[in-house]
């Protein structure tokens, strides 16, 4: 039987409860959605640059902006794993040191994708008939890259939630006692499906996207490619819907244990369940809306508010299962805390004004399409 640990004699939090999950769950809604878009963007912007008309016009456009999508989701991404290492320490750290090739390698992954997406990117922007083979071949190997690395992710954080194999694993990879960083959990159904369930989310986040590029960056003369826009990312939403309910229903059915269950199913966890289950439907619908619609603010709007909906309710489900599953090794909000209001003050102003730079961007961003669309 696995031993409990005691989170009286760890050290204390340096702020309280509620700031960790609240800033851990935000960084990660904010991280979620650029990662989507290169998590899936990226593969079908390569797929469609070799094909012709509005759907060469769409993987040029996603594919030009993509190096700014990396740049943000790179960015965003440091919130949500600063506040795991803050609120699991005892958890995080075992997990990444057993797997530490696996997880060290993302780093060295990223720095190739990223070289891929700017070659990719720069053959894009020569306008050419056909980019130079190697940047298109580029072009595939960061699209691969970045669904390994989310695999990679999905290997050390499933690890982390299973403390029961910590041990187990570091008797079959040590030397002398040392972790040799060599372990895996690949063998987790739960790791294949959280992966599954992620691509689902991805699609559908690019499907959303593609309405807001669509409605808000091209110009308003371009009816066509506007409609193709919306019955492109119509289709594409409707497959992730279903990926996303196959994959999230066996996670839930297929993973979770009776208390893990019970507990999700129970007061006040019941309605964010079920709503967290029902929400992929949202993009759809409104998807369905405004299909036979002009692509404007008002569709992008419903349809990017949707999916941020289904985000935030996935994020924070997430958040709440995470703490459940690492409770059975030692429950986080039971951890002494001791806030350092100094570094927090300084955290909250670095990132309401970080937060103010990036609004200030995109609204220039918003104010040049507009000036070349008129």
């Amino acid at each position: 039987m696995m031993e409990t640990l005691d989170t009286s004699a760890l050290p204390a939090m340096p702020a309280p409860f509620w700031f960790v999950q609240f800033f851990k769950v935000l960084g990660f809604i904010l991280h979620m959605v650029p990662m989507n878009l290169w998590f899936v963007g990226m593969a079908l912007a390569v797929l469609f640059y070799r094909r012709s008309g509005h759907a060469r016009e769409w993987a040029e456009r996603l594919g030009m902006q993509m190096p700014v999508i990396v740049a943000f989701g790179v960015n965003f991404g440091i919130v949500p794993l600063l506040f795991v290492q803050v609120a699991y320490p005892w958890a995080f750290y075992p997990a990444t040191i057993l797997t530490a090739w696996f997880w060290f390698s993302i780093i060295i992954l990223l720095i190739f994708a990223y070289y891929g997406v700017y070659a990719f990117a720069f053959g894009l922007k020569a306008k050419t008939a056909t980019m130079p083979a190697w940047r298109y071949a580029a072009g595939w190997i960061a699209a691969g890259l970045f669904l390994l690395m989310g695999l990679l992710f999905c290997n050390g954080f499933s690890l982390m939630a299973a403390p029961d194999q910590w041990k187990p694993l570091w008797l079959s990879h040590n030397t002398a006692g040392a972790a040799t960083g060599t372990a895996h959990h690949f063998a987790d159904p739960s790791l294949w499906l959280r992966w599954c369930l992620m691509l689902g989310l991805a699609m559908l986040t690019t499907a959303a996207y593609t309405v807001v590029d669509a409605a808000c960056f091209v110009k308003t003369d371009r009816t066509e490619y506007r409609r193709w826009a919306g019955e492109f990312a119509w289709r594409l939403s409707l497959a992730g819907f279903v990926v996303t309910a196959a994959a999230g229903s066996a996670y839930v059915w297929g993973t979770w244990d009776r208390e893990l269950f019970a507990y999700m199913t129970g007061g006040a966890r019941l309605p964010l369940t079920v709503l967290t289950a029902l929400s992929p439907v949202l993009p759809v619908l409104a998807l369905t809306f405004f299909r036979r619609r002009a692509l404007d603010v008002m569709a992008a709007g419903a349809v990017g508010g949707s999916q941020v909906v289904v985000l935030t309710l996935n994020a924070v489900s997430r958040q709440v299962v995470q703490n459940l599953e690492i409770a059975a090794y030692g429950k986080v909000w039971e951890i002494p805390q001791s806030p350092d209001w100094g570094p927090m003050m300084l955290f909250l102003v670095t990132f309401v004004l970080g937060a103010a730079v990036i609004g200030w961007m995109l609204a220039q961003v918003v104010r040049a399409a507009n000036a070349t669309s008129q």
